[in-house]
């Protein structure tokens, strides 16, 4: 059952193993005067064509606080080749086991384009679906992929599709009081190439938005946000933050203050050639006195972890965190707060050798 799930979140792994963001870019005042049709005759037929597929797969999404969009075709075509000479994190391996997946299933995850994400708080809860394009396989052939990994399910027909209800025993994950619902995870083909996976009432809602039978709840403050980020980057993602949230963080103390300002948070993940890691972020507060107070209370407390983490321990693990937030860059313009960081593949190497001894020891 496991190992059925760490294939079906392949593309959350590839991404997350390989690319972490590179320099998500606020749209200039001069960029927005322009008109979209403009705007798509300047860009070239393939950016234009993925910008489309997106816009599509992004309708399908119910209400979202977070969506994201994966460059999947780059992912597994681009990077993931090279993965099989690195050995840093075990990268050679989720290599070794994509292949491995395609061998078994005869599912090709090379051919997938596209994919979206979408997740939602209810609460302290939260759900969420991932939508994919560039694959459409018949029953027959999910029906093999469920038994080459022994998951557990059911097949209900929902209004003309059938949904493969996943029978799961995964913990749900939690961060303080907030956790990811995983009791009933359902997938379902759509059609026109197109696979949604995630909760099993949230694959129900695509479902349905699909049909017409519902509108999309993706807003537009959210997909202007993502428009924002750079159309190239690995991963784009643009996060609401939920009034509830907002409010609890106000509740913290004046620790949190600044915090609750928070509205929107939008930026990228990438990878550089060399395989180093980056991640850019812009935090969108309420007001120029709100981005300035955030900006000089991250400082506050970066320069609090290093006091505490410092080089120099002889601690692996200790001595990298201290490298890493010597890679950090904070500032501020206007309501934004923009945050970057990079992870060098020089870093990831000194970490890997470090760790290697202590491993022989165990």
């Amino acid at each position: 059952m496991r190992k059925f799930f760490s294939v079906a979140l392949m593309f959350s792994l590839v991404v997350s193993a390989t690319g972490i963001g590179a320099n998500a870019q606020a749209a200039s005042q001069e960029a927005k005067s322009v008109s979209a049709a403009g705007a798509a005759a300047d860009k070239p037929a393939a950016t234009r064509s993925a910008a489309t597929a997106n816009d599509e797969l992004i309708a399908l999404l119910p209400a979202s606080d977070l969506i994201a969009v994966l460059d999947v075709n780059r992912a597994f075509n681009e990077l993931l080749p090279k993965l099989a000479t690195i050995t840093t994190g075990g990268l050679d391996k989720l290599a070794k086991a994509v292949q491995e997946f395609t061998q078994k299933t005869g599912l090709d995850p090379a051919k997938i384009q596209n994919a979206v994400f979408g997740f939602s708080l209810n609460g302290t809860q939260g759900s969420g679906v991932i939508v994919i394009q560039g694959i459409d396989p018949d029953n027959q052939q999910i029906d093999a992929l469920m038994k080459v990994f022994g998951a557990e399910y059911k097949t209900a027909d929902y209004k003309g599709k059938a949904i493969y209800n996943i029978a799961s025993k995964v913990k749900a994950p939690e961060a303080g009081p907030l956790s990811v619902k995983t009791d009933e995870f359902a997938l379902a083909a759509l059609g026109q190439q197109r696979v949604a996976f995630g909760d099993l009432s949230v694959v129900k809602q695509v479902v349905d938005i699909q049909s017409g039978a519902a509108k999309g709840g993706v807003t537009q403050a959210m997909t202007g946000a993502l428009k924002e980020t750079r159309a190239s980057a690995l991963v784009r993602f643009a996060l609401n933050i939920p009034e509830n949230l907002r409010a609890e963080a106000a509740n913290q103390g004046d620790l949190f203050k600044s915090v609750a300002t928070v509205k929107l948070i939008l930026g990228t993940f990438d990878v550089a050639g060399d395989f180093s890691l980056s991640l850019d972020a812009i935090i969108r507060t309420a007001s120029q006195s709100d981005a300035a107070e955030l900006e000089n209370g991250l400082k506050g407390l970066v320069e609090l972890i290093k006091g505490i983490f410092g080089g120099g321990s002889g601690d692996p693990a200790t001595d990298f965190i201290g490298q890493l937030l010597d890679q950090l860059k904070i500032g501020s313009k206007l309501n934004d707060v923009s945050l970057s960081i990079t992870l060098p593949r020089s870093l990831m190497d000194q970490l890997s050798k470090k760790a290697a001894p202590a491993e022989k020891k165990q």
